[in-house]
């Protein structure tokens, strides 16, 4: 659809950016609504915060390797800012700065883009769009991870996502696996550079350089698992007090989702390590079957909004709307119903097609009026998604209605065909 015969080389989009078509942009929309409904149906409300921040606000818990995808700007007073480069950082600033402590616990939802710098290779982009909640100032951890993780589920099932799955790891059950491995601080920072980027040959290598049994061991449970009787006796036989208190947390957690029936979504993952440096306890990732992106990440960061000011738990989640949208496929996201009208007889009947309209749009369904004379009206109203293509009769007293899912057609008078609609909308 609307695809250019011939590229124009001159005309071209920085790299990473691209347009996004009518049809594209109501599927996104059409996700961002059943996904605001569940956030709102929870009680979280929407924040926004500025598409730029000082780049030493940004940097915050970003790591040192993160600093250098920041989009950056000189501006007018010298001082150097950035587009931001994730949402959590900045409303961690927000809550830091504005929020009291008589306001906890406070539920702040967002649908923004993020941007970030990217490779020269083809195809990386710059700038993401996202969906994410946080949830701020519950001291009830087990509780208020629950219910991120809850939603982020219910989410995901109220889209129709099939075969998604949800690793969980925890960053103190990597740092007590460190502690077991005895390593000291160069070799844990070269080790949790290789799980980030799951190099499992570097990891492995690394750790023959150690013990041989222990890091059987160490690669056994860098793979997905959902047996907890398994993991449960391996970390018995570990024997180390973090490592066995942080999987508690993890079997705790899992155990209230399954009275939910959601522990069926749920993998135990420990490779999982975010790149970003303010995360401080439970870490998740959202899988799919068929793509290879991850369609959404999150965790727990205590530590991050003291440095902004207040003091305060935090735990939240982004959803990637880009690769969200790949996993649907654009199934069952058309949205509202929608009509293209036109009069091919009565070229200047334009004020009485939009008389009619209107009548149809008091249905609450989209109409879109053709007032020119195409060459092909069916396939223009087929990539508009369109159901039905009207096509009045000259004095508007009849209208041929062509049913583009069926490519059945009939012929009906006004007062048929609006009561036809009337129907139609109801079921």
């Amino acid at each position: 659809m609307f695809d250019m015969e011939e590229e124009n080389n001159n005309l071209r989009l920085p790299s990473g950016f691209r347009d996004i078509f009518p049809v594209e942009s109501g599927e996104r929309n059409e996700i961002k609504k059943i996904i605001d409904h569940e956030f709102r149906s929870w009680g979280y409300g929407e924040v926004k915060t500025p598409v730029m921040e000082y780049t030493e606000n940004i940097s915050i818990g970003v790591g040192r390797d993160w600093k250098n995808k920041l989009i950056n700007f000189i501006d007018m007073d010298g001082s150097l800012i950035s587009l931001r480069a994730d949402m959590t950082i900045p409303i961690a600033r927000l809550a830091g700065m504005r929020v009291r402590e008589d306001q906890l616990p406070a539920r702040f939802c967002y649908f923004s883009d993020v941007f970030r710098q990217a490779g020269s290779q083809a195809g990386n982009k710059r700038v993401y769009s996202q969906a994410g909640l946080e949830f701020l100032g519950s001291k009830k951890r087990l509780d208020a991870d629950s219910e991120v993780l809850m939603i982020l589920i219910r989410i995901l099932r109220a889209l129709g996502l099939d075969g998604f799955r949800i690793g969980q790891g925890h960053i103190g059950f990597i740092s007590g696996l460190f502690d077991w491995l005895r390593l000291d601080g160069g070799g844990r920072e070269e080790l949790k550079n290789y799980i980030v980027n799951k190099d499992f040959v570097k990891i492995e290598n690394f750790l023959s350089r150690t013990d041989s049994g222990k890091a059987k061991i160490f690669m056994g449970l860098m793979q997905p698992e959902n047996d907890i009787k398994k993991i449960s006796g391996i970390v018995s036989d570990i024997g180390e007090e973090s490592v066995s208190s942080v999987f508690d947390y993890l079997k705790n957690l899992y155990l209230m989702l399954e009275e939910q029936d959601y522990g069926k979504y749920l993998l135990f993952d420990f490779s999982i390590i975010r790149d970003f440096d303010y995360y401080t306890g439970l870490l998740f990732e959202v899988y799919s079957e068929g793509m290879t992106g991850i369609i959404g990440s999150g965790g727990r960061y205590d530590g991050l909004i003291k440095k902004f000011g207040t003091d305060m738990p935090a735990t939240g989640f982004a959803l990637d709307i880009d690769i969200l949208h790949g996993a649907l496929g654009g199934n069952n996201l058309a949205g509202g119903k929608k009509i293209m009208l036109s009069c091919p007889e009565g070229p200047d009947n334009g004020a009485g097609l939009i008389g009619l309209a209107d009548k149809i749009r008091g249905l609450d369904i989209d109409v879109e009026i053709l007032f020119d004379d195409v060459k092909n009206s069916r396939e223009l109203a087929l990539n508009k998604n369109c159901r039905f293509l009207a096509e009045a009769s000259a004095g508007l007293t009849n209208i041929k209605v062509i049913d583009l899912g069926s490519g059945n057609s009939s012929l009906k008078s006004i007062d048929l065909f609006l009561k036809g609609l009337e129907k139609w909308k109801k079921n």
